[in-house]
């Protein structure tokens, strides 16, 4: 018992019993995110931690781990908003799209086993996935890797493992229909974000993290349409 109290990770999840809304967010940082994309992702993130913690059910129930590629990066493990170091974002590197998402796969997989054992209750996971190129290797040159994750996808689409979001910054054709691929065992497609609007995403993204946190186990939750948007949040969606 005492060295389970002695793991930070373990203090926290005893301390707050509140069921769990994990969500990764992947994002691409490397060098043709540089000037006003990744300035304007900076901007973004801040804007969804604060927003996040405006809503105590959320603030108590959403938990961040955040990976930024390439290189591939832990930025933040999985934890609450207010428990999150500051973090920048730095454009560099190139696009290992695949190494990341298998890593973004491998964490979910971490973290419902810590839930499940410490008896923490917790809703579907979500990855969150931005880029705006096609995926390359370590290296730079394009790379087709990505296609060993789509039988992985499929089974856990199929066995309801997580929700996959995908999202275009200005992609070519090309890159549009690699998300697509990603995104179709999910029933998604790659949303394409409207001329940067970064912010409009990511508050987009903590009212929907936040209804899914308040929602009773087994509701499907209505999100909001992003293409157009309501009351509350602007679309920004092409």
């Amino acid at each position: 018992m005492l060295m389970l109290f002695a793991n930070p990770e373990a203090r926290s999840l005893l301390a707050n019993r509140h069921r769990r809304t994990p969500c990764v967010l992947l994002l691409d940082t490397s060098g043709s995110m540089e000037g006003p994309k990744i300035r304007r992702l900076n901007a973004g993130f801040r804007a969804f931690r604060s927003d996040i913690q405006r809503n105590a059910m959320a603030a108590q129930s959403v938990e961040l781990c955040v990976i930024s590629f390439g290189p591939v990066k832990v930025q933040s493990e999985f934890s609450l908003l207010k428990e999150m170091p500051d973090l920048q974002f730095n454009a560099e590197g190139a696009t290992p799209l695949k190494e990341a998402l298998e890593l973004a796969m491998l964490k979910v997989t971490e973290r419902k086993r810590l839930y499940q054992d410490h008896g923490i209750s917790y809703y579907r996971p979500w990855i969150f996935l931005l880029t705006d190129g096609e995926p390359t290797d370590n290296f730079g040159g394009l790379s087709n890797a990505y296609r060993a994750l789509l039988r992985p996808l499929q089974l856990a689409a199929q066995e309801r493992k997580f929700t996959l979001f995908t999202v275009g910054v200005g992609v070519s054709d090309q890159g549009r229909q690699v998300l697509n691929e990603l995104s179709q065992p999910f029933g998604g497609r790659c949303l394409d974000l409207d001329t940067l609007k970064f912010e409009e995403m990511f508050l987009w993204l903590s009212g929907s993290l936040s209804r899914v946190s308040q929602s009773s186990p087994g509701e499907r939750v209505q999100l909001v349409d992003p293409t157009v948007g309501d009351e509350l949040y602007d679309g920004w969606v092409l």
